[in-house]
């Protein structure tokens, strides 16, 4: 009886079903602009299925049994998915979310609508060859009014939107499975003529981009954390965005992050996601008491918070700085919160200094041309955007086209004295759960002099 389904009453009841979720929107929503936006990309997933669907419907319900009903369920996941996301938003806060379920809802959301998104684009532009080709037709022949719409599509662009979608398809799961916390560990050696002698051979782990929300669980961070221990640094720096929206998502890892060692310290700064910017707070009262529970958390695993404030790390008679600015980014997206004169305040200019900075975007517009002294600034932000081509002789991500500087090394080539900037690609994920060549990292960084 289950192979005899009627599909077509299915569908129509898979459209009705829609219509009374857009309703819902309309008579619930009593802040239409917070829900505006949701409706809008709501309409445009629910119309690329239905579009999809009447190209694939034909190869699908022409399958037999298992396999048809395998198929149509496989088509039409998405869009329940996508119900069970937006229902779910209404009725609960997205920052009251269960962070695993946030986390690989909008993650499998992505991984199965990339390649129907794909596969529209090139059924779109295929259709509007048949368009042209009609108009064309119409236009030209004798016997224009008797011309019909042509059936058959571009077969070229069929194959590449079909062969684009399961290529991207593949991707995303195998980044999830496999790649997610696959870290790598990085190993820099920068030979500086300033930096005080007693610090030659100074071992620095950087990390950066938590975001602990993203994580379903403490085995791979504590993989992660006996890897920093091994390599026995002397200084670890953390450059922001150790959460996703508020606080409440670190609490299940201070145990774990309070095992990391340094043994002249561990020194961390804000990130733009840190600052529980992207949460509507009943209350600003309850906004700064999430800041305020974020402090708290990273001075009780030992961490040094540095908030545009400096530091001063002594060996024998010698001295290095540690300065750590608030985020600041050339996007107005992102919070600007950061006082570079601030943080350098009370250091002499000749001084070896260390810069952490969240944002990639503050070397390239203000430290590189206006700080020139500052031997070395350590930044995150970008992830790599967990996407792209990562090997010894060639590197490329999307990231590129956004950020100046977006991963690696960089060293400024106008600065009269030796001045490097590294943008560490993250060790955790946001948005997507996972990551295709562009690996976690984990930053060694050993200074000489």
């Amino acid at each position: 009886m289950f192979l005899k389904l009627n599909f077509k009453k299915i569908g129509l009841s898979i459209l009705l079903l829609t219509a009374i979720i857009i309703g819902v929107f309309l008579v619930t929503a009593h802040e239409m602009p917070k829900y505006k936006s949701f409706m809008v990309f709501f309409l445009f997933l629910i119309l690329s299925d239905f579009y999809l669907w009447n190209y694939a419907k034909n190869f699908i319900l022409k399958q037999i049994g298992i396999i048809k009903i395998f198929l149509w369920l496989g088509f039409w996941f998405t869009l329940f998915l996508s119900f069970v996301f937006f229902i779910t938003s209404l009725i609960v806060d997205i920052k009251d979310w269960n962070t695993v379920f946030r986390t690989y809802i909008t993650g499998g959301m992505l991984i199965l609508y990339s390649p129907k998104i794909f596969a529209v684009f090139f059924l779109l532009l295929s259709d509007i060859f048949r368009l042209i080709r009609f108009v064309f037709t119409f236009l030209f022949r004798r016997n224009r009014f008797t011309q019909k719409f042509p059936n058959k599509r571009l077969k070229l662009l069929l194959i590449i939107g079909n062969a684009g979608a399961l290529t991207i398809f593949t991707l995303l799961l195998w980044g999830m499975i496999f790649s997610e916390f696959d870290f790598k560990v990085r190993k820099i050696s920068l030979h500086i003529k300033n930096l005080p002698t007693a610090f030659n051979g100074l071992k620095i782990v950087q990390i950066s981009d938590l975001h602990l929300g993203s994580w379903y669980g403490k085995k791979p961070l504590i993989r992660a954390v006996e890897i920093i221990n091994d390599l026995k640094p002397d200084l670890i720096f953390f450059t922001g965005d150790l959460v996703n929206y508020t606080t409440s998502e670190t609490y299940n890892y201070k145990d774990v992050l309070g095992k990391l060692r340094a043994t002249k310290g561990i020194y961390s700064i804000l990130g733009n996601h840190d600052y529980g910017e992207y949460v509507k707070w009943d209350t600003e009262t309850d906004k700064a008491k999430n800041m305020k529970d974020l402090i708290d958390f990273e001075h009780n695993i030992g961490w040094n918070l540095l908030m545009n404030s400096n530091t001063r790390i002594q060996k024998d008679s010698s001295f290095i700085y540690i300065a750590g600015v608030e985020n600041w980014g050339k996007n107005p997206r992102f919070p600007k919160k950061g006082n570079l004169n601030q943080a350098l305040q009370g250091i002499d200019t000749n001084a070896f200094i260390i810069l952490l900075s969240h944002d990639p975007s503050h070397w390239s517009e203000i430290v590189s041309k206006d700080y020139q002294y500052i031997a070395l600034t350590l930044s995150g932000h970008t992830h790599g955007m967990q996407l792209g081509i990562s090997t010894d002789d060639f590197e490329w991500s999307p990231a590129q086209y956004i950020y100046k500087n977006w991963a690696g090394l960089y060293k400024n080539e106008f600065s009269k004295k030796e001045q490097y900037h590294y943008v560490n690609r993250g060790l955790g994920v946001i948005g997507y759960p996972g990551r295709i060549g562009i690996k976690p990292e984990i930053t060694l960084i050993e200074l000489n002099k």
